[in-house]
Formats: structure tokens, sequence, C-alpha cells
């Protein structure tokens, strides 16, 4: 290669000069050996600064750039090195093993003397973008005297080359923020950035396109939901949903009944605990669509007026409640066990009422509430199937046959079944 003395600064603005460095039993460096990528070209005029530092400052000069998404190619007296984003700093080459035709070419390409201890500014730093495009030049003399035109960062003074280096890639890094160039150099967390903010405004742009759809088909009825007719204490209750929405929800979102409650969702809690039918049902388990005009019993139907049923009665008296957020599944349990006329011992009783869960642990309160109201029943003489009779329209003994309903006081506190 021919050895070209002169120093003709190169050009902000236009394609950077070539890089020909070849290098003994192996393949030479040259800027499309690095595929595209932003590179930061650095030349020194003495000193082994990569390796002399720590691995602590090697990290400052990877992070200053970093700050740029460039790699990073530094040529000294003593060997030829290369930082990349995301390696270890690593030799291309020792002195010897370089092309000193090559070495001074290239310095001279870039506007440096030729050789240390020149006149001329014999340590720069540049950039150049994935287009090959030199974006910033940075040059200094190795004598106090600095070169016509070279940048006021300040010259390399003995000891300090690693220092210099870093403020000249701080310089570098505020050059290019302050005065972009025509095409930005991206970090990789800007792309990640940027890529990010594009899929989540296609992602807007979608779901507000399926939402207009969605409006336009539930103006035309044809959003897929089906009316049913829920008879629920005793009321007849018109309502849409869709066919997969439950009875819990139904009740709660579309007909404003909260007293039953959303517990695990999963029908294990029994908070959602409803009579349909006089049976004691997990409305979370059940689609609204099966309950289309069966009689349903929720907590909002057992009182009458500001008069409490027994069953609620006797949970007051018995300090069955804490938090009380299960006590409508409680009770509703309660009422249904009692109409199934199964469970008469504590045991039973617990048994039955396994189903329904308080994190509050009052299950003595909840068993002793249940058979002080079953007593009350009995020593009134009322027929326990037929509470709540006034919205089951269907009380049933055991054998099928429809049951007379109570026309005597059922219970202390409850005027007529």
């Amino acid at each position: 290669m021919d050895d070209d003395s002169s120093v003709r600064p190169p050009e902000i603005g236009l394609p950077a000069p070539s890089i020909h460095l070849r290098i003994e039993g192996a393949a030479s460096v040259t800027l499309a050996g690095f595929g595209g990528q932003p590179l930061l070209i650095a030349m020194l005029d003495r000193g082994e600064a990569p390796l002399d530092a720590g691995s602590w400052q090697q990290d400052i000069l990877r992070a200053e750039a970093r700050g740029l998404g460039a790699a990073m190619l530094v040529l000294t007296p003593d060997g030829l090195w290369c930082f990349r984003l995301d390696e270890q700093l690593q030799r291309f080459a020792r002195a010897a093993d370089l092309d000193a035709a090559d070495v001074r070419a290239t310095r001279a390409r870039y506007g440096l003397a030729p050789a240390p201890g020149a006149a001329q500014p014999a340590s720069g730093l540049f950039v150049v973008d994935e287009d090959g495009v030199l974006r910033f030049a940075h040059r200094a003399a190795s004598t106090p005297t600095a070169s016509a035109g070279a940048l006021s960062v300040g010259n390399l003074p003995a000891g300090e080359p690693l220092s210099v280096l870093v403020d000249a890639i701080a310089v570098a890094r505020r050059s290019l923020v302050d005065d972009p160039p025509a095409r930005l150099l991206l970090s990789r967390r800007e792309m990640v950035v940027s890529s990010l903010c594009g899929a989540l405004a296609a992602y807007l742009y979608e779901g507000a396109r399926g939402h207009a759809a969605s409006a336009v088909g539930a103006a035309a009825g044809a959003d897929g939901e089906v009316e049913i007719t829920l008879q629920i204490n005793g009321v007849a209750r018109q309502v849409r949903v869709d066919p997969t929405v439950t009875l819990l929800d139904a009740l709660r979102e579309r007909l404003a009944l909260t007293g039953t409650k959303k517990g695990c969702d999963h029908g294990q809690c029994g908070a959602c605990t409803v009579l349909i039918d006089g049976r004691r049902v997990n409305s979370c388990l059940t689609l609204a669509v099966m309950a289309d005009r069966a009689p349903i019993t929720t907590i909002e139907g057992v009182a009458r007026g500001d008069e409490l049923h027994p069953m609620q009665a006797a949970f007051v008296v018995e300090d069955a409640l804490q938090c009380g957020y299960c006590t409508p599944g409680q009770i509703m349990s309660a009422l249904g066990l009692l109409r199934e006329g199964h469970a008469r011992t504590d045991a039973e009783v617990r048994e039955a009422m396994s189903g329904n869960i308080c994190r509050c642990a009052a299950y003595p309160n909840i068993v002793a509430a249940i058979q002080r109201a079953r007593k009350r029943f009995e020593e009134a003489s009322c027929n326990p199937f037929a509470i709540c009779a006034h919205v089951m329209r269907r009380p049933r003994s055991s054998r099928g046959a429809p049951r007379a309903r109570c026309s005597s006081p059922a219970a202390p506190g409850w005027s007529t079944c």
C-alpha cells in the first residue's frame, strides 16, 4: 500500500476515509468488516491505554461507546484493539504484526501525523455511522501546541491517555445529541423502545377497531346476547346476557343484586350460594341461561322489609359472623340445608355446610346459629320446608308431593311463612 504522509483532514458529512490494516497471519481489518455497525475510531500517539486500564476503566470506555450504539477500534503504537458492545476488550494485533505502511497511510487519511512525534495532530477520535459517513472528528497534538482546527478537548498529557479518550468520546456523544446529523445513530435501547412503541400503537389501533366493531354489532343486535327471564325473589326480571355469563355476574353486574358475593369464582368457597327451586347452588358455576324462568332466592329476598328471617336473627344472636363477607352465602346454604332436612346433629350440620368457607373461622357459632333456627322452627311447629315459600313456588316433600304452606308463625320475629 502506498505511504501517503500528507495530512488531509477528512470532512464531516462525507464518506469516512477507508481503513485497510494488514495483519501478519490474519485477515485484514477494514470498515466493511464491522458489517455496517456504527464505529468509534481512536488513534493514539502513545501508550497501551486499553490494556493498561483496569477492568472498571474498560467498562467506562465500553459504556461511552454504548451511548453511541457503536463498536470501538483503538490504534496505538503498541497494537490494534477492539471493543464490541457486548464483548470484552480484544487485541487484533501487536505492533510487530501490523504493516507499518498501512498504519501510516490510515493515519494520514484521517488527518493525523504519519507517526508519533511529528508537529501535526498525532491523536484523534472519529465517529463513523452505519452508512460509512463521518459524523464526528477530533484531533489533538502530542505537544502542548495543538494544530490549527483541532478541537479543544485538550492534549494527551503523559500518563493520562485513557481519561482524555473518555472525555473525547463524551464530547462526541454530546455533539451528536445536541447537533444530530440527518441520519441518527440508534442505540440498542432506542431501537427496542421504538419497536415496543410501534407494537403498542398497532395493538391499540387493532383494539380500537375491534371495539368499534363490537359497538356496531351491539347496536344492531348481532352481539350474540340472548334475552332471559330470571324469577328472582318472586319478581320476574328480564335481562340480556351473553350465553357464557354466570348467574353470579348477571345478579351483580346486570341486576345490581350485590348481596351474593364473589369469592373464589371457582365454586370452592360458597360465598355465592343462592337457592334455585329450593336447592342451594354455587351461582359462580351456573350459567344464567340455565336458570331461565326458574325460581331463584338470593339473600335480598330472605328478610321481609326490616324484619329479619329467623335464620338471620339466629346468626346475629350467636355472633356467627365477623367480617360478614361470607355470611350471605352461609345463610343461603343454611336455608337450603334446613329444606333438605338431613342434618340434625352438629356433626351433620358441619358436614352439610363444609362447602362454605369462613376465613374468620366462626364455624362453631355458625353451627350454633343453624341449630338455634332449626329448633325454633320445630318448636313453632312450622314446616321448615316452606321457608321462603313466598319466593319458592314449588316446595316439595321427600316423596315429591307438594306441601301445604304453614299459616302459623314460624318463629319469634317471623310473622308468617
